[in-house]
Parts: C-alpha cells; structure tokens; sequence
C-alpha cells in the first residue's frame, strides 16, 4: 500500500536505529508489554490487565520531531472523543538529540491541556525495541493500535487519515484485523505493477481487493485514478462502476463512497454522470432517507444534473438532520443551492 496511500500519509522523521533483517512484529500478534522509566502524565498502564476494558494506542514520539508535535493536538482529539473507551499512551525514549527525561518533562508541561493522554519515558528503550524495532517501524511518529484481545490490530502515521476509522471499528467491535491484514499484502503486492506502469496488472489486483472489502477508500480512489488519469480508458471505467453498483447497490457505504468519489472528480463524472446519481440514489435509499450526509450527498447529484428544486428540497432535510458541529458547512451549501436558484430565476 506504500506507493498507493503515499498521498494520504505525511513523512515521518527517521529514528537513527538499525534495522532487524527481519519484522517479528505484526499485526495479529500480542501486543509486547510496556517498560517504563517514568509516567510523565496519566496513571500508569498496564496493557496485560486492562486490554480487555478498553483499547490503546501505543504512540512513539520525541521533542524534536516535527510531525510528532503536529500529531499532539490530533492525539488529544481523539482521546476527548472516545474517553475511556480508548487510551492513548505517548512513549519516547531519551537520546542524544536533546529528547532528554527534562525536556520530555518541559514540553509535556508546555504543552498543557492540548496533550490530554499518557505521557511515558521509555526504559532502556526496551518499548521501542519491543514495538518499534520488532516492526522495522524506521520513523515517528508510529503508533500501534491494541485490540480488546491485547493484539497489534494495525500500526502506522498516527498523522494517517485512516487511523480514525481503524479506531472507530476497533472501539464498535467491527474491525476485522486478519482481514487487513490480508488487504496490506495485497497493496504491497501492488507496488510493483503501479511503479512500472503495468495498469491492467494493477485494476486486476485492485478489483480484487474491492471484492474482499468493498467499500475500501484507498483502492475505490486508486482504482478511479488508474482507469481515469493513467489509461484513460473511459469504457472499461464506466463498466467496472456499473458491475460494483449491480453487485453492491443495497449498502448504502459503499454507494455512498462510489457515488462521492464520481462526484468529487469532473473527469470521472463526466465519463459517468448517470452512474454517480444511481450511486448516489442507492445510497439514498439503502439509508431510509435519515442519515445528513447521504442526503447532502443525493442532493449534490441533483445540483450536479441540474434539478435544483429538488437539491434545495434534499439539503434542507439534510440541513434538519445535521448534527450541531456539520451545521455550519450544511447551512453554507443549502444557501448556496437557494442563491443558484434565484440566480436561474433572473436569467429566465
């Protein structure tokens, strides 16, 4: 998945460590214990005793990365969000490069309020040994994901825009770990074909995955990308949309997701503008008209085709349906909806 995904992850700073000839680290495996020198912040935790109440993340930083202090206020959001559903440990492990026991200290201090979630010193390194190096993770900030069973169900960027979906399967008891487990060989098997330019090799193996995992985002995007931008071959695009849809059409995720990326892309819109609104109805439907964003979704189609009065109609249901903290961005697109039509009014 590297080459794939590497618009949906940010660089991480390299950590100056060997590496083992060999990961004995992966995801399935029992999550290694946590040696500690220092608890910085928050009750010590005990991943053995307590994996079964809650899941964690196992997050490696240091002072003087960048990315890892980006990822701070991310981390603290997403503790706030799920509470004791989740608990967030940040380890880091003093160096030669000022990450110090006094600067961890300092900055954690500075840091305040934006870095609500355990704070560890490592011991000797033998955390980052036992996770870092076991995984050839080579860069921070990585983080590990720990199941309700105490087992690595996925590891990454804590920057990556996929953790958080990881995270809500994994705390609704969703996530399947051996399945993506299965997915990642498959994007790793992929690398090849995609850097050499073999496109039918790479819609094959694409097509397969979405076989295994429908409503994938990463190989839906990487799909649509091929077939559009890189063999521009607007038959075989149109068809494989149209064998999804017949093969998928009551789940409204993934017509939700097929329908948004049609929409999000003119030039995949324009090879199938019927196919995005029957995607996009399909949603509509499989929803029972209740959810905000499917029903912003089918009004978008409408606004696309055409059919304003019937894209205003939608986005005010979608408006009265919207949560407090998607109002906002809901209320701006039913507005700008009205003034379209009253602009349609002034030219007739």
């Amino acid at each position: 998945m590297r080459l794939i995904t590497s618009t949906l992850t940010l660089a991480a700073t390299v950590v100056g460590m060997g590496t083992p000839a060999k990961a004995i680290l992966g995801v399935g495996d029992k999550a290694p214990p946590l040696h500690i020198a220092e608890w910085v912040q928050g009750a010590p935790v005990d991943l053995k005793k307590e994996s079964s109440k809650r899941i964690h993340m196992v997050e490696f930083w240091a002072v003087w990365c960048p990315p890892c202090t980006q990822s701070v206020p991310l981390l603290t959001k997403i503790q706030d969000k799920y509470k004791d559903k989740l608990a967030i440990i940040g380890v880091t492990a003093p160096d030669m490069r000022g990450n110090s026991p006094s600067a961890i200290r300092k900055f954690v201090k500075r840091q305040g309020r934006s870095m609500s979630y355990h704070v560890a010193i490592d011991d000797r390194e033998r955390t980052t040994n036992a996770y870092l190096v076991a995984a050839q993770a080579m860069g921070i900030p990585h983080a590990f994901l720990v199941d309700k069973e105490g087992r690595i169900a996925w590891q990454g960027s804590p920057l990556d825009p996929m953790i958080e979906d990881v995270i809500d399967r994994l705390v609704k008891g969703t996530y399947d770990a051996k399945l993506e487990a299965e997915l990642n060989k498959r994007f790793q098997a992929l690398d090849w074909p995609l850097a050499t330019g073999q496109w039918e090799a790479v819609t094959r193996g694409l097509a397969d995955i979405l076989k295994l995992a429908p409503a994938n985002e990463v190989a839906l995007r990487a799909l649509r990308r091929v077939y559009v931008e890189e063999m521009g071959d607007a038959s075989a695009f149109r068809q494989w949309v149209q064998s999804h849809t017949a093969t998928h059409r009551s789940d409204g995720q993934v017509m939700s997701l097929l329908a948004t990326l049609l929409f999000e892309s003119d030039t995949a819109f324009q090879l199938a503008p019927e196919l995005a609104l029957t995607a996009a109805k399909a949603a509509y439907e499989a929803d029972q008209r209740t959810d905000s964003s499917v029903l912003a979704l089918y009004a978008l189609a409408h606004y696309r085709v055409g059919a304003l009065d019937r894209a205003i109609a939608l986005q005010k249901q979608a408006l009265d349906a919207s949560e407090a903290e998607f109002r906002e961005e809901v209320q701006a697109r039913y507005e700008f909806y009205t003034t379209c039509k009253k602009l349609q009014s002034s030219l007739q």
